[in-house]
């Protein structure tokens, strides 16, 4: 069935926001500094790239999108404990959205998979980056 990665960014915003993770999407998909201070903890957003397609017939395409995942966590006096949290939000935010693309509208390859975790100075929160690589069947 072929879809949009607007469509898959939906289902990916669902995760982030459902249980266990119950994490509070952000005003802006750009970055985090419309979000109040006092909400920045478990904050989340997500921003999408045009990755590789195979090809395909009848106006569609198999594509494989990469989706970012930013997670922020307010470091507060302990900036090891909010790496830690951040660290440990990579494999279960991962593992879930790999179960929730089981349902037929796309999956996550093996590969492609990357993290990171930054902290700007004068920030009091820490930011992950989690991409995705998403494969599914795009209609033209």
């Amino acid at each position: 069935m072929a879809t949009t990665i607007d469509v898959i960014r939906d289902r990916i915003a669902s995760v982030c926001a459902g249980i266990p993770f119950q994490f509070a999407e952000a005003p802006t998909p750009f970055d985090f500094d419309l979000q109040p201070t006092g909400l920045i903890d478990g904050s989340y957003r997500l921003t999408c790239e045009h990755g590789s397609v195979i090809g395909g017939f009848n106006y569609s395409e198999e594509r494989t999108d990469l989706v970012d995942v930013w997670i922020a966590r307010k470091q507060k006096a302990d900036p090891k404990t909010a790496y830690r949290l951040l660290t440990a939000d990579v494999s279960s935010l991962r593992s879930a959205i790999v179960r929730d693309g089981l349902n037929g509208d796309y999956f996550v390859p093996d590969d492609g998979s990357g993290f990171s975790v930054s902290h700007e100075d004068g920030q009091e929160y820490a930011v992950l980056k989690l991409t995705i690589p998403v494969n599914f069947e795009a209609e033209l």
